[in-house]
Formats: structure tokens, C-alpha cells, sequence
């Protein structure tokens, strides 16, 4: 049974920004077959009765990492931690190491969050998705199915029709893709990301795109999670994956607008849409069963 809950409140994404207690987690450093490292931020199950553990994938940005979630991790344990509660840096953000220049395709990412599922979590988990991360999750489900994944939370999904375009289209993006990731790759891509992370006043393009494409309200914005940005943007090679997801997903049919509807088709898991309310957001596309 497939099932989808749509919220129009902008509670969905501003509910990671309202509190500022320490919630009681652990961060562990996590070894990805053998040769990459990343952490993630482990919240234990309150007492209750058992059920399937979160696993947050946070969204790709200037600066943005595990972090994103601290806030939401504080509510959590505010109810009780009613489940256990897993937040974690994808390949090539945050503290993850190494920093290559590689293109992060959301299959690479699905690989990662599909062994730590396995290696760590150990349990089928309900996967929390924040905007354009979808690829990753239904990659995941392509790969493992209900041996990992037991539910699927979608905050503010770009609409279907982003991954369903022709075959011509996608043969022609892959080459815009090439030459995008090339251009930034390039030391013009080193200063543009350094110009994404700057402004006047310090972190003032980080907040504007917070504003516009994250948060709910510009009240939630404040100079904690720029600041928090801004030092997660310092390590230049962090562009990498920023720069991935921009080169694959701006371009119709880039890596990350590849055709997956055979792929969101087929979920047999409990599907829930929370669509905040703010400018620029596109009508999202679910179904119901």
C-alpha cells in the first residue's frame, strides 16, 4: 500500500530551526568501504513500543552538511524520541575525507546511505528526504527495497516530471553536464564558489538562498546557520559535490533528472509528502493508493 500525506504548513521546514536545546546524541566516524570516512549524528530511541528508525539525508548546498538537522534532532528529543533518529554527511560534505574532485552522482550516494543502512542501522528505516535528494532515495530502494528502506518521507520534492524526460533529452544534457562540471572543475569554478559562499555582509548569498529555497520563514534564517555555512564552505574542496548536484540537475535529464518513475512506481512502502509554504515552490506530484 502506497500512501501519500500532504501538508501545506510551513511547519514541515521550519521545525529543523526553533529550538536551541542540546539533544542527546552521539556522533560516531563512520568507515565507507575502506578508503572514504564521513560522521553521522546518532539519537537513541525514547521507551515505547519499536518501530523503524529515521534516517535524515540532508540537502546539498554551500556549507551544508548533518548540521542542517541539529535543530530537528532538539524536537525530537523534545517528544520523546519516539524512534531512533539518524542524521549523517553525505561523500564530499561536512567532514567527510577525502574531498576528491569527482562527480557525485545520486547512485554514489545511494551506495553510501545503502551500506550504512546495512553496516550501522542494520534495520529497515524510514528515509527522510529534503528536496532534491529524491534520486538518492528511490536509487536505495532500486538497490535494496524493503530489506532497507520501510518508509519514505519526502519535504518538498521537486515535482515528478523532473525525472521523466526522453532519451534524446537526456543524451544531449549529458554533454551540457560534461561541460558544466568541466567549467567547474576549473579554477573559474574555484572562484565562483567562492563568490556562491561571500557577499556583503559575510555569508549574505548563503542566506539568500536559505531564504528562497530551505526555510519557511526569513525569521528562521538566523546567524547561527549562516555562520554554520560559512565554516562549512571554507574547505573549498567541498565545492565538489555542490557542483555535482547543480551540473546534473540544472540541465533536463542530467544525471539527476534521469527517467525514475518506473522506479518511484514501484514503492511499496509508506510514502508521505510535507510540502512547506514559500515562494518559488512548485506544485509536487504524488500518488495515492
Amino acid at each position: 500500500m502506497l500512501t501519500a500525506l500532504t501538508s501545506t504548513a510551513p511547519t514541515a521546514l521550519s521545525l529543523a530551526h526553533s529550538s536551541t536545546a542540546v539533544p542527546p546524541y552521539s556522533t560516531r566516524r563512520v568507515v565507507h568501504r575502506g578508503r572514504e570516512f564521513f560522521s553521522a549524528q546518532v539519537q537513541p530511541a525514547g521507551h515505547g513500543a519499536p518501530v523503524p528508525p529515521l534516517v535524515l539525508l540532508p540537502p546539498v548546498g554551500v556549507g551544508i552538511d548533518r548540521a542542517f538537522y541539529n535543530r530537528l534532532h532538539q524536537e525530537w528529543h523534545a517528544l520523546g524520541s519516539p524512534a531512533a533518529m539518524h542524521s549523517y554527511d553525505l561523500l564530499g560534505t561536512g567532514d567527510a575525507s577525502p574531498k576528491p574532485r569527482r562527480f557525485y552522482s545520486p547512485e554514489v550516494w545511494a551506495a553510501q546511505l545503502d551500506d550504512y543502512l546495512r553496516e550501522h542501522v542494520k534495520t529497515p528505516s524510514v528515509l527522510v528526504v529534503q528536496g532534491g535528494l529524491l534520486p538518492c532515495a528511490l536509487e536505495v530502494w532500486r538497490r535494496s527495497g524493503r530489506e532497507a528502506v520501510a518508509g519514505v518521507s519526502l519535504l518538498s520534492p521537486p515535482p515528478l516530471r523532473f525525472f521523466s524526460k526522453g532519451a534524446d533529452s537526456r543524451k544531449f544534457s549529458r554533454r551540457t553536464q560534461r561541460l558544466l562540471w568541466a567549467a567547474s572543475c576549473s579554477p573559474a569554478g574555484n572562484l565562483f564558489f567562492r563568490r556562491l559562499r561571500g557577499g556583503s555582509p559575510p555569508g549574505a548569498r548563503i542566506r539568500e538562498f536559505t531564504e528562497r529555497s530551505l526555510f519557511a520563514s526569513e525569521s528562521d534564517v538566523g546567524a547561527e546557520w549562516v555562520n554554520q555555512c560559512i565554516a562549512g564552505a571554507r574547505d573549498a574542496r567541498s565545492r565538489f559535490s555542490t557542483f555535482s548536484y547543480l551540473c546534473g540537475s540544472i540541465p533536463p535529464g542530467g544525471a539527476w533528472r534521469d527517467e525514475r518513475t518506473d522506479v518511484f512506481d514501484s514503492l511499496d512502502v509508506p510514502l508521505q509528502l510535507l510540502r512547506g509554504d514559500y515562494g518559488g515552490l512548485e506544485n509536487a506530484t504524488t500518488k495515492a493508493e
